[in-house]
């Protein structure tokens, strides 16, 4: 014969006490100085991406997409000594997929893709699944093993797995694309 155990009214009443404190703090809401979009609660976003583009002159035409895993990366990508934030956007009016840059210390900005062609990326990097950062201080070859630049600040290494990536890099002026395979 089976058992059969009941519940009381105080294991009820020590169970609730016990679980309430945990359904409270799940309830809370978010930091909603991050944003007020549900996906952007659930992540950090740098505090130069939240003052540029998610609250700033950029938010009409871009929104910070969370599709990869980091959505954002910090490097020197201009060389100037002060650290960076790349973080993947979507042009809201098309969708488009892309990476903007937002120079430390500064309000600039360079979107890359999202609109905005740049080398064999295209304006859309919708079929990028990687991205990582390239430090300076490695030696980087072109597609035909040749020709390496030289690198002032860190770059962003792009790609499509099993397939084609490139480097996006600072020559000084702007910034370059580098396909490295297809």
């Amino acid at each position: 014969m089976a058992k059969s155990f009941g519940w009381t009214s105080a294991n009820n009443i020590i169970s609730f006490a016990l679980l309430l404190p945990f359904s409270v703090a799940v309830a809370e809401p978010g930091n909603l100085t991050e944003s007020q979009t549900p996906d952007a609660q659930l992540h950090h976003i740098p505090e130069p991406v939240e003052k540029v583009i998610v609250h700033g002159p950029l938010a009409k035409k871009y929104e910070v997409a969370f599709r990869l895993n980091p959505f954002y990366l910090r490097g020197d990508f201009n060389g100037d000594g002060k650290i960076d934030v790349a973080v993947l956007v979507k042009q809201r009016s098309t969708e488009k997929l892309g990476v903007a840059i937002v120079h430390g210390g500064t309000s600039k900005v360079t979107i890359l893709g999202a609109g905005t062609a740049i080398g064999n990326g295209g304006d859309d990097f919708q079929w990028m699944d990687a991205w990582q950062v390239y430090s300076k201080t490695r030696v980087a070859s072109g597609g035909d093993g040749k020709n390496a630049p030289h690198l002032r600040g860190d770059a962003l290494l792009v790609g499509k797995s099993e397939a084609a990536s490139a480097l996006i890099y600072w020559n000084g002026k702007r910034y370059v694309w580098l396909q490295q395979g297809d």
